[in-house]
């Protein structure tokens, strides 16, 4: 049985987007927890875009999109904003 993998990304959450989680029911929670989990061990995990600004990234979770900035030299991501997607 292998051992469970290592987070290799630390995640912080702005001012701006733990303003944003505080909008969200269960559902979206559990969804965009399930997405920071993901980050951690892979700042492009499936379904990631690219944002004009280098580094920049958004993940869509659920209903909502994750944007957020990837520091390479720090392993280090920064979720700026968590958006509701267009319907």
């Amino acid at each position: 049985m292998e051992p469970p993998k290592r987070p290799t990304y630390h995640v912080e959450i702005s001012a701006k987007a733990s303003e944003d989680f505080g909008a969200l029911d269960l559902e979206a929670l559990e969804a965009i927890h399930q997405a920071l989990d993901a980050l951690e061990m892979d700042s492009r995990p499936r379904g990631a875009r690219r944002r004009t600004a280098p580094g920049h990234f958004s993940l869509v979770a659920g209903l909502h999109r994750i944007l957020y900035a990837v520091d390479e030299e720090v392993r280090l991501i920064t979720i700026q904003r968590i958006r509701p997607r267009p319907r």
